[in-house]
C-alpha cells in the first residue's frame, strides 16, 4: 500500500475556503423565505413524527406515503428543522444549506488527498489545495445545485451526498494514517450506513470505495481485498440497512420494477436525460423544477451514452485514473438513471448533485494540466458567475406560483406542473387562473381525476354548478371517492335542484367523514328540500353537536323546527345563531317574531 501524507491547509487556502463559504451563503440567502412546494407540504405538514422530535423511536419510523418514508435519517433531519422553526420554511432551508456546505468541505478534503497520492503528486501535488478549492467552489455554486439545496425535500439527496463524501473522506484518512486508521475506517462505515438510511442511491457507495482503492491505493482488486477485507465486509453490511429501510419504506409504487412504468421505456428515456444533465453542467439553462413523467425514446441519445460507457471502459484499461472518473460519474447516476424506473420523475436535475463533482473535477484538472496555475483564475471567475446564476434561480423559488409558472413555461406538456400551478393560483385567490390551469391539465391528461375534481369544486363555488357536475362525474370515473369530494359533489347537485341525488352523496360522504359537521349540515339541507323535516332536524342537531359554534346549522335547525310547529325550540336555535353571528339580520328578525308570537 502506498501511503501519502497530506499536510493541513495553509492560511491562504483556509481564507479562500471561508470566503467561498460566505459566497455560497450569499447565493442561497434569498431562498430562506421560499415556501414549501410539492412533496415538502406533505412531508412537513402531514408528518406527525416531526411534532414529537424528541421521541427518537417515532422520528426513526416516519409515516407511510411520504418522501421520507423508509428514510429514517432523512426524517430525523426534518425533525431537527422542525425543532428550529416549526412549520416555518427557513429552518429547513438552513439545514439544507448547512449540509451543502459540509459536503463542499468534504469534497475539498477528498480531492486534495487524492491529488497528493503518488500517482498524481508530480502533476497536481504542488497545487492540490488550490485545485481542490476550485473544484469545490465551482461545484457548490453551480446553479444546477438549486434542485437539491433549495427544494426542501431533496434533503434526501443532500444527505446522501454528504454521507457519500464522508465515507470517501473517512476511507482516505484511514488508508493514509500511520496510527488511528481503523478509527477513520469505522467513520467511513458509519457514514455509509447513515447514507443508506437517507436515500437508496447510496447503494453504489461500497463498490465506489472498493474501486477507488483498486485504482489509487492498492493498484489491483485482489490487493485491495486482502489489505482491507474486514473493512469491506463492514461496508458491505451497510446494504442490510438499506434492505431493512426498503422493506419498511411505505412508498411502494414510486420507484422500482413494480412502479407501474415500462422498464425499457424508462431506460431509453435516460439517454436523453444524461445528455441533458451534461449540457446543464456546462450551461445551466433552462433549469426545470419538475420534468414530469414523460417517456420518449431517443435512440441517438442512448447510442451516445453507450459510446461514453464504452469509452470509459477503454480508458480504465489503459489510463485507470481517467477511466475511474468516468466510472464514478456513471455509478453515481446508475441508481436513478438506468433501468430501474423512478415513476415520479423520468428526468430530475437533483440526480446530478454528486455526478457534477466528477465532471467539475475532470474539467478543472484537465485545464490545470494544460495551462498550469493560470487556469485557477478562470475557475474563480466561473464560481462567481455560478453564484450569480444560483442567486437568480433562487428568485424563481420565492413562491409556489412563481416556480410552477416557470415550470409550465419551460415544460408546457407537463400536466402535473399545470395542476400544481392551479393549486398555487387558487391558494392566492385567483380562481379564474386556477380553472384555466386545471383545464390545461385535462387537455394534456384527460383522465386526471385530481384536476377534474378541483375544476368541479371551483366551478361550483363560482356558481356554475351545472357545468361543475360534468367534472364531478369525470373525477368519479377516475376513482375519486373521498368524503370531501362527495360532499362537494352533493352541494353542486343540491344547487341545481337534484336533492335526492345530493342526499345520496351526503350519505356516502358521512360514512367517510363521520365527524364532519359540514356533511351533516348539507345533508339536512337536502332533506329539507325533499320535505323530510324530521330527518333534517336530526341532521342539523348532529351538526351542532359536532360543532356547537356552527351558526348556520343553528339557524337552519331553527327553520326546520319552526316548520314542524316547535316554536320554543326554534326560538332557542335562532337565539344561538344570533349569539354566534350578531350581524345575522334574518336570525334577528326570526328571534323577534317568535318572541312576539310566544308572548301572546
Amino acid at each position: 500500500m502506498n501511503r501519502s501524507a497530506t499536510p493541513p491547509l495553509g492560511n491562504g487556502p483556509i481564507l479562500a475556503l471561508a470566503l467561498g463559504s460566505l459566497l455560497v451563503v450569499a447565493a442561497w440567502a434569498g431562498s430562506f423565505g421560499g415556501p414549501f412546494v410539492f412533496d415538502d407540504i406533505a412531508a412537513v405538514r402531514e408528518n406527525s413524527t416531526l411534532r414529537t422530535w424528541w421521541k427518537l423511536g417515532e422520528v426513526l419510523a416516519p409515516p407511510a406515503g411520504l418522501s421520507v418514508s423508509g428514510r429514517p435519517v432523512a426524517n430525523a433531519s426534518l425533525a431537527l428543522s422542525y425543532a428550529l422553526s416549526g412549520e416555518q420554511p427557513w429552518g429547513y432551508h438552513a439545514v439544507n444549506l448547512a449540509l451543502h456546505l459540509g459536503t463542499a468541505g468534504l469534497l475539498v478534503g477528498v480531492v486534495r488527498r487524492t491529488l497528493r497520492r503518488q500517482e498524481l503528486r508530480e502533476t497536481f501535488g504542488a497545487a492540490a489545495d488550490e485545485l481542490a478549492l476550485a473544484v469545490a467552489a465551482v461545484w457548490a455554486l453551480h446553479p444546477l445545485q438549486t434542485a437539491t439545496v433549495t427544494y426542501v425535500m431533496q434533503r434526501t439527496e443532500g444527505l446522501a451526498g454528504f454521507f457519500a463524501m464522508a465515507t470517501l473522506y473517512g476511507f482516505l484518512r484511514g488508508v493514509a494514517a500511520e496510527r488511528g486508521g481503523r478509527g477513520w475506517l469505522m467513520v467511513a462505515i458509519v457514514a455509509c450506513a447513515l447514507g443508506m438510511a437517507s436515500k437508496e442511491v447510496m447503494v453504489v457507495l461500497p463498490v465506489v470505495v472498493f474501486f477507488y482503492d483498486r485504482t489509487w491505493v492498492e493498484g489491483n482488486v485482489m490487493a485491495a481485498w486482502r489489505a482491507r477485507k474486514f473493512f469491506y465486509a463492514g461496508l458491505g453490511a451497510t446494504w442490510l440497512v438499506l434492505v431493512v429501510c426498503l422493506l419498511a419504506k411505505g412508498r411502494d409504487g414510486s420507484a422500482g420494477w413494480d412502479a407501474g412504468m415500462s422498464v425499457a421505456g424508462y431506460a431509453l428515456m435516460q439517454g436523453e436525460a444524461i445528455w441533458r444533465y451534461l449540457r446543464l453542467a456546462v450551461w445551466p439553462a433552462p433549469l426545470v423544477f419538475d420534468y414530469g413523467t414523460e417517456l420518449s425514446a431517443n435512440y441517438a441519445a442512448v447510442a451516445g451514452v453507450v459510446a461514453l460507457v464504452g469509452a470509459t471502459a477503454w480508458a480504465w484499461a489503459r489510463r485507470p485514473g481517467v477511466g475511474f472518473l468516468g466510472f464514478l460519474f456513471f455509478a453515481a447516476l446508475a441508481p436513478s438513471s438506468s433501468f430501474v424506473p423512478v415513476a415520479t420523475q423520468t428526468i430530475a436535475e437533483h440526480r446530478m448533485y454528486l455526478p457534477l463533482a466528477v465532471l467539475v473535477s475532470a474539467v478543472v484538472l484537465s485545464a490545470y494540466a494544460w495551462l498550469g496555475k493560470r487556469s485557477l483564475w478562470l475557475w474563480a471567475a466561473v464560481a462567481l458567475a455560478g453564484s450569480l446564476g444560483t442567486w437568480t434561480r433562487n428568485l424563481e423559488y420565492r413562491s409556489a406560483r412563481d416556480i410552477w409558472a416557470d415550470t409550465v413555461a419551460k415544460r408546457p406538456g407537463n400536466a402535473r406542473a399545470h395542476f400544481n400551478l392551479g393549486l398555487a393560483l387558487s391558494a392566492g385567490g385567483d380562481e379564474a387562473g386556477a380553472r384555466a390551469a386545471w383545464t390545461a391539465t385535462l387537455r394534456i391528461e384527460p383522465a386526471n381525476a385530481g384536476a377534474s375534481a378541483k375544476l368541479a369544486e371551483s366551478l361550483a363555488q363560482a356558481g356554475h354548478a351545472e357545468e361543475a357536475l360534468r367534472y364531478f362525474e369525470a373525477a368519479a370515473r377516475g376513482g375519486r371517492s373521498d368524503g370531501v369530494f362527495l360532499n362537494n359533489w352533493g352541494s353542486a347537485l343540491l344547487a341545481v335542484g337534484r336533492a335526492a341525488a345530493a342526499r345520496d352523496k351526503f350519505a356516502a360522504a358521512q360514512v367517510r367523514l363521520p365527524e364532519s359537521p359540514e356533511v351533516r349540515f348539507n345533508a339536512g339541507n337536502a332533506l329539507v328540500a325533499l320535505g323530510l323535516e324530521v330527518e333534517a332536524i336530526e341532521a342539523f342537531r348532529a351538526a351542532v353537536q359536532l360543532r356547537p359554534g356552527y351558526a348556520e346549522a343553528h339557524y337552519n335547525l331553527g327553520v326546520a323546527l319552526s316548520a314542524m310547529g316547535q316554536y320554543a325550540a326554534a326560538l332557542a336555535e335562532f337565539e344561538s345563531a344570533l349569539r354566534l353571528a350578531p350581524g345575522d339580520a334574518s336570525a334577528r328578525r326570526n328571534v323577534a317574531a317568535l318572541r312576539a308570537y310566544l308572548s301572546k
